[in-house]
């Protein structure tokens, strides 16, 4: 017996040509809205992934540093850089007044050479003194201190052998990888002070440092500076540039502000790309459902003219359009988040960094946001065609064709 439940479902089975148009207009309505979302949301999560992995709030290093080393790209720059200055500037930028914490760190850039297992960017941490690195080591390998000639490597760190780690044919052991930022700071290789004096040491006798001599217990790269509660960042930047001489400061703010300098233009167009296509669906599918629903007058009529009520007719078709957009809506999603999923990467290289894939609970909210996007369109699209129906003489309708 034929039922109310069952009709929809076979008016979609017998015109399959029209039923797939449908669905194919509403999957990809449904991949630039859930793909759009979730790059948007992917920026947004490695630019505060990144800004906590920083750890600090205000990041020291020498005047001279400039040609090298620039705060607003330091992120997303990839090529490693390296530069030093006297260790005793730590002590002088730990005594301006709003400072909690301050500690030093080392930078090398390895080489591109048999002596090295890759090029990366060399970052080590004064073990005594250090706020934010370790935190983050004791949440990726459950310690917070490295040994003699141990590292811990960034997310994008080829580390086959982990027994055998090169760095100028000094031979390290890899205890532990990084979850991804999604900015430079996957690309670097972690280590503490001494290990980081033995490897520059090697440099410079291999003649692969851009320094001819340096006294490695005396320099330092940069100084991570903790605020004080109560202290406003770019007040305690400021009393640094005043009374620590040859230095230049960065607010963690401007640090990730290259970042998101140059993701905020690619969040606005897929916004608008997102606009865009779901007006656009809209268009099309009210479209096509009106042409359906009065290719199909002939038939309604008739349902009508045996008894039926245009309610019934009504649910009939807001039955079809939901039908036809969640087919479309639920291959958009998993076809753009498959896609997503397994060219992360290539989005992040495209982007120029700060994106991260979200958390699964994120993804199932989007997910649920793009099908009820879709959901909407139908029965706005439904609802456009019901007018015709509510409206149509049966009578007239059946003698067409007569």
């Amino acid at each position: 017996m034929l039922s109310l439940s069952r009709l929809p479902w076979m008016n979609l089975r017998g015109y399959p040509v029209r039923t797939g148009t449908l669905v194919f207009f509403s999957m990809l309505m449904t991949m630039t809205i859930f793909a759009g979302t979730l790059v948007v949301q992917g920026i947004e999560h490695g630019l505060r992934t990144t800004q906590s992995r920083l750890g600090a709030d205000i990041m020291v290093t020498p005047d001279e540093a400039d040609t090298d080393f620039d705060a607003q790209t330091f992120l997303v720059n990839a090529e490693p850089s390296y530069f030093y200055m006297d260790a005793s500037t730590r002590e002088a930028v730990a005594a301006v007044d709003g400072v909690e914490a301050a500690s030093s760190q080392l930078f090398l850039a390895s080489a591109r050479a048999s002596c090295c297992s890759g090029r990366y960017q060399v970052i080590a941490y004064d073990p005594a003194t250090d706020f934010t690195i370790q935190p983050w080591m004791n949440d990726a390998v459950g310690q917070t201190q490295l040994g003699e000639n141990e590292v811990i490597v960034g997310a994008n760190v080829l580390a086959n052998d982990p027994e055998n780690f090169q760095l100028f044919d000094n031979t390290l052991r890899v205890v532990g990888q990084f979850d991804p930022t999604g900015s430079t700071l996957d690309n670097a290789v972690y280590m503490n002070f001494e290990t980081a004096k033995k490897v520059i040491d090697s440099s410079l006798r291999k003649g692969l440092n851009k320094y001819s001599t340096l006294e490695t217990d005396r320099i330092i790269s940069s100084v991570m500076v903790k605020v004080a509660p109560g202290y406003d960042a770019e007040a305690v930047a400021a009393q640094i540039r005043e009374q620590v001489p040859g230095v230049s400061v960065a607010t963690s703010t401007k640090l990730v502000s290259g970042i998101a300098a140059s993701l905020d233009a690619t969040s606005r167009t897929v916004t608008t790309l997102i606009a865009v296509a779901w007006g656009a669906g809209l268009l099309m599918i009210t479209l096509m459902f009106v042409l359906m629903v009065v290719e199909r007058r002939r038939e309604f009529a008739t349902l009508i003219a045996a008894g039926a009520h245009r309610r019934m007719i009504s649910r009939i078709i807001i039955r079809e359009a939901l039908a036809v957009n969640a087919l479309g809506g639920i291959g958009g999603i998993v076809v753009s988040g498959v896609l997503l999923m397994s060219f992360s990467g290539l989005v992040r290289q495209s982007l120029g960094g700060g994106f991260l894939v979200p958390s699964l609970p994120t993804l199932a909210l989007l997910a649920l946001g793009a099908l009820a996007s879709v959901g909407l369109v139908a029965l706005v699209s439904s609802w456009i065609a019901l007018r015709y129906v509510t409206t149509m003489d049966a009578s007239l309708a059946l003698k067409e064709g007569e």
